[in-house]
């Protein structure tokens, strides 16, 4: 029974962070999802990435089972009854894996990682290695550990054969959110309590340290560590560097090393960092994941390098816009953005229905928390993106959401979930003027769980509409979308370096500063890049629609060097007024009363429309003879009168209408809001129109 698992498990392929359909796979954008075969989508969590005999091996926590791929492109999963499973380390040692996990204090040692094979091979000295790390270097093992807002981070030797401590452990560092602003955990950047009401975060607490591992780099050691828990948006890594694997360290006060708390891929923690096959390094984090209003952990990648100072850096400020696949460019950090820019933000949006506050504008927002949901999962549901003006397309990304679902969406540690007989079911077309549309997805019996789909067009396309139709969902879900992201437009807009850059840092807690600067015309943002050296700018942010931001990530010690760039996708925002989105925060009501009521607050029967701008008519249905009432809720009346069955029971209008009052503004009247009587067959109707003059 073993040998016939292992042996389907080893005969499928699959991949990670691609659409099923055939595309090309030259580029990826985070986040990235993890399928396994018709298995619902897997945590990433704690993820670990090495290269052993040429492929790249992916391990995640909670999962007796693990990756490899010759590319990191396409992978295939394998399963493994024996592995340690659990927050897992491994290390090459001497041309062999092995593996350890903090939940237990076993070793294993695979015999052969690609059918899934591994055994026992020794027992560490304590079950109280929080987030152990093993790291080999020089014929000699040493295992990190630290998990904890108050315990420190510490490295002990291991005999490498038997696995038990020949040295004292050894205290290395603890956090210091009092002297690095971006490991403070701040109330302000929780984006969902873990403490399920137990209680409320503070305004600010202590960090959380975890996730040690360990990088060699050109004869430096540096030791990387996660701050301060998935559930902020601040959740990151920082290094300490050190000339020996056991110290000492020091802080790097270019930290943090990956940071990311804008766009739509949010946090940058608890994972590993690892050279690809051009020698070129990766950072793989862990980063906060919300589906059917379920939280969990999903992944993300981002171009890492060390200067010729020594100094360790990352680049995410795009790093949830379409970037080269490791392996692909020689210099990742400075040469692997695509250069293909967002151009869906902030856009007109046109749907098919709605489901109580999950607005279309949501699906075009950058915020992982929020979705569009339609009224139905049926067939036809659609949501459709207006570009204002035909672009030069380059890829879509489509992240689906999962509202009403009946099936539990956290991505859990027990059994697999069994699958459903299809996950969500959709296409995805484009059209240069809505009339003539070219599928570039289709999805009739999709039949694994992507969340975030990403197609990466084989050749440009010169589109202004993008339309994700529903097919089928899964579960009873609606159909959702989270965020339909276009990109391209390479070659239009340009990036400007922002003069008047104004910056002040707060006296009183020097981890603050606020920026603000000149706005550029047309510009769609602004990436800010900082640093405490002007050459080495390494730390970032982006910023949509805005000339001001306030950050809370310095070191108190150093002073810094800030610079804001724009960028510009050659697109205009969609300026939604609220009045028309949510309403003019006027109604009008129409109620039955006793003859002579004319008193506030409605009854059984007052019907009420919100006015909003753009809409010029509002029909009440369902009127039978009596006395009725029109006014402003809460207001004044407008129209009262005996309607009877003559004036409603029959066809066409009776002739009952009135003006019920002026519209404009300031000293001008530009229109009027009229009432008019409509016949029906069993009941009439009242419409009630705004005339524009």
């Amino acid at each position: 029974m073993k040998t016939t698992h292992l042996l389907l498990a080893a005969a499928s392929a699959f991949l990670l962070a691609l659409s099923a359909a055939a595309q090309p796979k030259e580029t990826f954008c985070n986040p990235l999802d993890i399928i396994i075969g018709q298995e619902r989508a897997y945590r990433g969590g704690e993820p670990v990435v090495l290269i052993f005999e040429d492929d790249y091996f992916l391990f995640v926590s909670h999962r007796k089972g693990y990756w490899y791929s010759p590319d990191f492109k396409d992978w295939t999963y394998v399963d493994a009854p024996d592995y340690p499973g659990g927050v897992v380390s491994v290390v090459e040692m001497d041309g062999v894996l092995y593996g350890c996990s903090m939940n237990n204090k076993r070793v294993f040692k695979a015999v052969d990682p690609r059918k899934g094979e591994w055994v026992q091979v020794g027992t560490l000295d304590s079950d109280r290695y929080g987030d152990a790390n093993m790291f080999y270097d020089n014929g000699r093992l040493y295992l990190y550990y630290g998990w904890s807002q108050i315990m420190p981070f510490k490295v002990v030797e291991l005999d490498k054969t038997t696995f038990k401590e020949i040295s004292e452990p050894k205290v290395l560092f603890f956090g210091d959110h009092r002297r690095h602003g971006f490991e403070s955990r701040r109330n302000e950047d929780v984006i969902y309590s873990i403490f399920n009401g137990r209680r409320d975060y503070f305004e600010e607490e202590y960090p959380w340290i975890e996730g040690p591992w360990m990088t060699k780099h050109n004869g430096k050691y540096y030791l990387q560590y996660a701050a301060i828990g998935l559930e902020f948006l601040s959740y990151s890594h920082g290094v300490y560097v050190g000339d020996s694997p056991t110290g000492p360290f020091t802080y790097s006060e270019h930290n943090p090393l990956t940071f990311k708390t804008t766009g739509f891929a949010v946090g940058a923690g608890h994972g590993s960092t690892f050279h690809d096959k051009n020698g070129q390094l990766w950072t793989i984090c862990m980063i906060p994941g919300n589906y059917g209003g379920g939280r969990g952990s999903e992944l993300a990648i981002y171009p890492t390098a060390v200067d010729k100072d020594g100094v360790m850096h990352s680049e995410t400020a795009l790093g949830d816009w379409p970037q080269y696949w490791p392996g692909s460019r020689k210099g990742p950090v400075g040469d692997n953005w695509t250069g293909w820019k967002l151009l869906s933000n902030k856009k007109k949006v046109e749907v098919s229905s709605t489901f109580e506050n999950y607005a279309p504008a949501k699906g075009v927002d950058e915020d992982f928390m929020t979705c569009w949901a339609a009224e139905t999962g049926d067939p036809g549901e659609f949501f459709c993106v207006d570009l204002g003006k035909v672009a030069d397309i380059r890829a879509i990304q489509v992240n689906f959401d999962h509202i009403g679902g009946t099936a539990p969406q956290g991505r859990g540690f027990g059994a697999p979930q069994a699958p459903p007989a299809h996950y969500q079911c959709y296409t995805v077309e484009v059209s240069a003027d809505k009339v003539t549309w070219t599928k570039v997805a289709d999805k009739p019996d999709n039949k694994q769980e992507f969340r975030h789909v990403y197609i990466e067009l084989p050749q440009p396309m010169n589109a202004r509409y993008v339309k994700v139709t529903n097919l089928g969902t899964y579960d009873g879900a609606k159909f959702c979308v989270k965020d339909l992201r276009v990109f391209g437009n390479p070659n239009v807009g340009k990036s400007t370096v922002v003069k008047g850059v104004k910056v002040v840092r707060n006296p009183e807690d020097r981890r603050e500063a606020t920026l603000l600067w000149d706005p550029v015309p047309g510009a769609d943002g602004y990436v800010i890049r900082y640093g405490i050296d002007k050459n080495k700018l390494y730390n970032s942010y982006i910023v949509y629609d805005a000339n001001f931001f306030k950050m809370h990530s310095l070191n108190v010690d150093p002073e810094y060097f800030f610079q804001v760039e724009s960028f510009d996708s050659g697109l205009d925002y969609c300026r939604e007024k609220t009045e028309a989105v949510n309403g003019m925060g006027a109604e009008v009501e129409i109620n039955k009363r006793g003859n002579g009521n004319f008193g506030y607050g409605g009854n059984a029967m007052s019907k009420r429309v919100m006015l909003k701008e753009g809409v010029d008519e509002y029909v009440f249905e369902g009127i039978d003879p009596g006395h009725w009432v029109i006014n402003h809720t809460f207001g004044p009346v407008l129209w009262a009168g005996d309607l009877t069955e003559a004036d409603l029971i029959g066809e066409g209008e009776p002739g009952i209408e009135a003006k019920l009052t002026e519209l404009g503004h300031g000293t001008t009247v530009t229109g009027e809001l009229r009432m008019k009587v409509v016949r029906g067959k069993e009941a009439g109707k009242v419409v009630v129109t705004i005339v524009h003059y």
